[in-house]
């Protein structure tokens, strides 16, 4: 259970760790972020995605994003080493990221080691499992902290020779253009072009969001499961990171792109149930924080600039009633409902 007092995981971190659950996703990062190793990994709908926790001796318990146990291809023979994928979205990097994968990795040792002791004897020798730590990282600019354990070690360096020897591989997806990514042939890879583009303008943003909706029409015809957990990653980028201004036409957009009004109506509900986390995280957020009258604010911003954007001009008395309205719910629910507005006289606040 997460403590009260922490920041609950946004949904664009959800999104990235579901789409990574599914087998061609995996193996199109494997093959971006280890091309040397990936061949080996011919079996990733196999992978196994173990426990996110590991329990240490003092009651800690360190959580890894995704620990996925994969068959690796040895000559004849299967077997198996663990794939631990760390995300990190923020743009700030994490300077203990080496030690928390460090954690990872013992902690899955010492799984094996307890499994083996309890083997009766005589026992084969005990063979740890390798471990691949990999950093997935879409900040905007590429890490620039800590990559090692030995960037952590303080005085005396002497002593720096008998310290482990490791080492987390990181992906920065800072390093691939979003051109790059929508021609790499991958449709994970594709979408991750959204992601890549964030921080760019109008404009550039929406050319690059709309070539991901293009190129996204192939996999929902051949894999709608496959097509579903994309399409929510372009989506959530979408009405996450994008100007309010932006959202309302991207997200018509997304509808318009689809080939039948079943796929319309998919889409029309899995953009409100994103404006709806949205909004939630925000409200949660607010009373960890205390700043419930920041999310009246928010409300208020993103209704009057959501009805700005359907209807133009607003009258004098609506701008008043939203500016007065302190019910932060009522608030969110007139954000949901402006998609479906005919007339300004059926909003209800």
């Amino acid at each position: 259970m997460t403590p009260s007092s922490e920041r609950p995981r946004d949904l664009p971190d959800r999104v990235i760790r579901q789409s990574l659950r599914h087998p061609a996703h995996l193996r199109a990062f494997l093959e971006a972020a280890v091309p040397l190793l990936a061949p080996g990994f011919v079996w990733c709908e196999k992978a196994r995605l173990l426990d996110r926790e590991f329990p240490m001796d003092d009651w800690r318990r360190r959580e890894a994003d995704l620990p996925f146990e994969i068959p690796y291809r040895l000559g004849t023979e299967e077997l198996l080493a663990l794939v631990v994928v760390l995300i990190k979205h923020q743009s700030d990097t994490d300077p203990l990221m080496p030690l928390r994968m460090l954690y990872f990795a013992v902690g899955y040792w010492d799984r094996q080691w307890q499994e083996w002791a309890r083997l009766p004897r005589p026992r084969p020798p005990l063979r740890l499992r390798p471990v691949l730590p990999l950093v997935l990282y879409t900040g905007t600019t590429p890490w620039s902290s800590n990559r090692t354990l030995l960037d952590l070690m303080g005085e005396p360096a002497a002593l720096h020779a008998f310290a482990p020897v490791w080492q987390p591989l990181f992906w920065n997806l800072a390093d691939s253009t979003p051109e790059a990514l929508l021609a790499s042939g991958a449709e994970w890879l594709q979408t991750l072009a959204v992601i890549r583009a964030q921080g760019e303008d109008a404009a550039s943003f929406r050319a690059v969001f709309d070539e991901s909706l293009r190129r996204l029409q192939v996999v929902s015809e051949r894999d709608r499961v496959q097509w579903y957990d994309l399409l929510r990653i372009v989506l959530t980028w979408a009405t996450w990171r994008r100007p309010v201004a932006e959202r309302q036409d991207l997200q018509s957009a997304a509808q318009a792109a689809q080939p039948s009004p079943e796929r319309q109506q998919e889409v029309k509900n899995m953009t409100q149930t994103i404006a709806e986390s949205l909004l939630e995280e925000g409200r949660v957020e607010g009373r960890l924080e205390g700043r419930v009258e920041g999310d009246l604010r928010t409300a208020r911003m993103l209704l009057r600039a959501l009805l700005e954007k359907r209807f133009a001009l607003l009258p004098e008395d609506l701008l008043a009633r939203i500016n007065n309205q302190t019910d932060l719910q009522r608030l969110e629910a007139a954000v949901l409902a402006v998609g479906d507005l005919e007339k300004l006289e059926d909003l209800h606040l």
